[in-house]
């Protein structure tokens, strides 16, 4: 198989340690790699990229800020990408080499290498990371599946009718606690972001309490107004029933609570699922209402945010 690289010339550090963590693959015959270090003095780098491109299997981007800013690497490169995966020609693997804000982009939609998404620059050891990444990279490549874009490609002609397929499925209880605990995790990423802003506003005061596998408890002060405190907690599940229980019912899977001058209202969200995908609702569970329209993380961490602003006079 072929990978394209795609990256910020900010980045070429990373690159070069990437390609050596790329050796042994090359080395074993099961991948070439492309990237524009490549083209020779006096090549026309538009054709060179486009040429290359289009005979990829595999679009590896090394996110970062500087790529993100990058009109070329982002707006020509990925959206060339993208179309190419639309019609399944391609598959896009993110590597995220440093924190950026890759999850408001449509990488989001992707796998993300290594492990949950975890910025390289962030772990201890940068060389573990990129084995991390090389690791699930050869297992795509010697994935059994026929899905690979160079086994479609050799099956189909052009004049082949691009058909999308929904396929049935039914989610068992790991799939949905999995789906639960990546939602939680997102929105716990969301808020901290959002913490990180607002402390840029003066007399403005924010402040993690606590922090575990289920739930998250924060502190927000806003020092323009006298005893204006509110305390935010989100939390996995009911806090009446255990986890598996909730499945077979109508009750939240994230729950939070603002408790604003001694007046806390518990409010959440309620897993949902058809036969093709599992999402979320928001629960207002002390009306008794639910709105049925399905909502992201982002969404839901937009809703607990705005609500816990609004507690304390920040709109």
């Amino acid at each position: 198989m072929k990978a394209f690289i795609s990256y910020s010339h900010s980045n070429t550090v990373s690159l070069d340690i990437f390609h050596k963590h790329l050796a042994l693959l090359k080395r074993d015959g099961i991948l070439t790699t492309w990237a524009d270090q490549q083209i020779l003095a006096g090549g026309k780098v538009d054709k060179n990229i486009s040429s290359a491109l289009a005979t990829a299997d595999i679009f590896i981007a090394l996110l970062s800020p500087d790529y993100i800013a990058s009109n070329y690497c982002y707006e020509t490169e990925f959206n060339k990408a993208l179309e190419m995966q639309h019609d399944g020609n391609l598959i896009i693997v993110p590597v995220i080499i440093e924190p950026c804000d890759w999850l408001n982009t449509p990488f989001k939609d992707f796998k993300a290498l290594p492990k949950d998404g975890k910025p390289i620059s962030d772990w201890e050891n940068i060389h573990t990371a990129f084995l991390d990444v090389i690791q699930n990279i050869r297992r795509l490549i010697n994935s059994p599946e026929p899905s690979l874009p160079a086994q479609k490609k050799s099956n189909l002609t052009e004049d082949s009718p691009s058909r999308n397929y929904r396929v049935q499925k039914d989610f068992d209880s790991i799939e949905k606690m999995e789906f639960i605990e990546k939602t939680f995790h997102e929105v716990k990423e969301f808020i901290k972001r959002y913490m990180e802003e607002i402390l840029q506003i003066e007399n403005i005061k924010a402040r993690i309490l606590s922090e575990d596998k289920n739930t998250f408890e924060c502190f927000l002060v806003n020092r323009n107004k006298i005893a204006t405190e509110s305390e935010l907690k989100i939390s996995i599940a009911s806090e009446r029933q255990p986890l598996m229980s909730v499945f077979s019912s109508s009750e939240k899977q994230i729950t939070y609570s603002i408790n604003f001058n001694n007046r806390n209202a518990s409010k959440g969200f309620s897993l949902g699922f058809d036969q093709y995908h599992l999402f979320w609702s928001e629960n207002i569970f002390y009306t008794g209402s639910r709105n049925k329209k399905e909502i992201s993380s982002r969404e839901i961490a937009d809703i607990i945010w705005n609500e816990w602003l609004e507690s304390v006079g920040i709109m």
